[in-house]
């Protein structure tokens, strides 16, 4: 399929089943990743791949987050709800969690970093749909917090840039309307 194709026809779908990814799949998604341009070569890419049992963590995670913020977490609906979202991740059978590391080259700048591993995001999308796998690209409070790149394990100073879950479609997604540019672009011509 042509690449123009391709990314017009990409659809998020978060409606997956629980079939397993193997790990090769999973490597080629990576390698696409990391094909993003980054500034100075400062190879900023830095992934977590969640599975198994360990979607249970992220889960806790998830939940510890959301507590933080309650007033009565211990309360009958709180809970439910804590419980609730501590099965969020297991929606689908792989989560990839994208961070971008600090530079540690003095000129480079971390929005460089944080801007390759958004386009790495994308890779991810676009290659998760060309081998066949449903993928969405998730992010919210919890992922900007400052405690949660260190909870899941990342090196200090990672800004994390989201959540993809992966796996297979469990219901089609019918295709979006997209928009074209004409709205958003302004041309300086002379």
């Amino acid at each position: 399929m042509p690449i123009i194709e391709a990314i017009k026809s990409r659809n998020s779908n978060a409606f997956m089943s629980g079939e397993d990814i193997d790990p090769d799949l999973i490597r080629k998604i990576l390698d696409a990743a990391v094909c993003s341009p980054v500034h100075y070569m400062t190879n900023p890419w830095r992934f977590l791949v969640i599975s198994g049992d360990g979607r249970k963590r992220l889960g806790a995670v998830m939940a510890d987050h959301m507590a933080r913020g309650m007033t009565d977490p211990d309360s009958t609906d709180n809970k439910k709800l804590l419980d609730k979202i501590r099965k969020k991740p297991f929606r689908a059978p792989v989560i990839i969690v994208a961070g971008a590391a600090k530079p540690i080259i003095p000129k480079a700048k971390m929005i460089e970093n944080v801007a390759s591993v958004t386009a790495a995001c994308q890779n991810i999308l676009l290659a998760a749909s060309a081998l066949g796998l449903s993928a969405i690209w998730r992010t919210g409070g919890m992922t900007y917090a400052e405690d949660t790149a260190g909870l899941l394990g990342f090196e200090d100073d990672t800004e994390l840039v989201g959540f993809i879950y992966l796996g297979y479609a469990s219901k089609d997604m019918p295709p979006k309307p997209r928009p074209t540019s004409e709205d958003f672009t302004h041309w300086l011509t002379d």
